[in-house]
């Protein structure tokens, strides 16, 4: 099969679109080209500068798939499919259905490229065919895998990561003394990000971060947030919770009551809840420092610090962060000051980057394929 056989077979069988978005043959030809430089250049010598070069992917790719959400499981091996590598999936203890729906839903033609395993043994590791391995996971299971990685394989791994949203009050373009945006509209889009997929992906946001104009205005965007969660968990509702996730909710819930009513400052804690269920979970902080969220829709809302270094050491582990309002400028701004995140994206589309994004910083394409030159 020719790339553009796999492309017009992938697109034909475009499913899942809540996973890997709405695409076209055309977007897929266009994502090869960005990466690769030429969308033929997998199956033949292409001109790059003054040679002939050619694209080469590997014989086959071992998927490493975490359970929290399917979608990144589902990218990594979408990616494998274009390439056209054979692909390993080595699925998690917990089983990961939709991405086995996924791909019995494929084409025999790209079924064929697909095998699951929900162990893997020696053979898989000694492997020659193996020429690289995509491994998504905790920081521990990043390390253990790395030990058994081959110095001729290639190692793409995804630890842990979170993300986070920041929010400004938006001046109308024309009336400097009005806001065409408002926090009503930021709470909606910011609501979304946080209840897709029970916020339990990379790209889920832990904190919203309100870059105040006037003191108070991270209260005033909890109330504005506490309506839109409260309204689209109404639409989409929660997934039903574990045992130990809904005793994380109750823990967290109830920690933050005791400390709103033992400050000083009436400010420096506050909570917003869904009415007799744990559906989400809104907490005002001061503090601006970042802490992980115990996740299923419960969020932080933080007082933006001037020197964004006072966010702390979880920065290091940034993913996506997502802006409202959005423009290049001030996403390049926040990203000389937050280096460490890959993304900065509009607030509302944290959870649904488009096929060209740099996962982790990852070329998804160009990092998994050699090159052969001629001239």
């Amino acid at each position: 099969m020719t790339t553009l056989d796999r492309i017009q077979l992938l697109a034909e069988s475009a499913q899942s679109p809540e996973f890997l978005g709405n695409f076209t043959d055309q977007d897929l030809i266009d994502w090869v080209s960005a990466e690769l430089g030429h969308p033929e250049t997998l199956d033949s010598f292409t001109p790059h500068g003054p040679l002939m070069s050619r694209a080469i992917a590997p014989q086959a790719i071992l998927h490493i798939v975490s359970g929290n959400t399917p979608h990144a499981a589902i990218q990594s091996v979408l990616r494998g499919l274009l390439l056209g590598s054979h692909n390993i999936i080595k699925l998690p203890s917990s089983g990961l259905p939709e991405l086995l729906n996924w791909l019995q839903q494929l084409p025999p033609e790209l079924q064929k490229l697909t095998e699951t395993h929900t162990e893997l043994t020696s053979d898989h590791w000694k492997s020659p065919a193996i020429q690289a391995v995509i491994a998504i996971g905790s920081d521990d299971t990043i390390a253990q895998i790395q030990q058994k990685i081959r110095p001729d394989q290639r190692f793409i791994p995804h630890g842990h990561k979170i993300s986070i949203g920041i929010v400004s009050r938006k001046p109308h373009p024309t009336r400097p003394n009005e806001e065409a945006g408002s926090f009503k509209e930021a709470a909606k889009l910011a609501a979304k990000d946080i209840c897709a997929y029970q916020q339990k992906g990379c790209l889920s946001p832990h904190a919203i971060y309100i870059n105040e104009s006037v003191q108070g205005d991270a209260l005033s965007f909890c109330q504005f947030l506490a309506e839109a969660m409260d309204t689209l968990t109404r639409n989409e509702p929660a997934s039903q919770l574990s045992l130990s996730e809904a005793g994380s909710i109750r823990n967290l819930r109830e920690t933050t009551r005791f400390r709103a009513a033992n400050t000083k400052s009436t400010n420096e804690f506050a909570i917003w809840e869904s009415a007799n269920s744990l559906n989400w979970t809104v907490i005002c902080e001061t503090s601006p420092t970042l802490k992980l969220s115990c996740l299923n829709r419960c969020i932080y809302v933080k007082p933006l610090p001037k020197n964004l270094t006072e966010l702390g050491k979880e920065t290091q582990h940034l993913s996506t962060i997502s802006l409202y309002p959005f423009d290049l400028e001030s996403a390049a701004n926040i990203s000389e000051q937050l280096p460490t995140a890959h993304r900065i994206c509009p607030l509302g589309q944290s959870q649904t980057p488009t096929l060209f994004w740099h996962h982790d910083g990852f070329a998804p394409l160009a990092s998994l394929v050699k090159w052969k030159d001629l001239g």
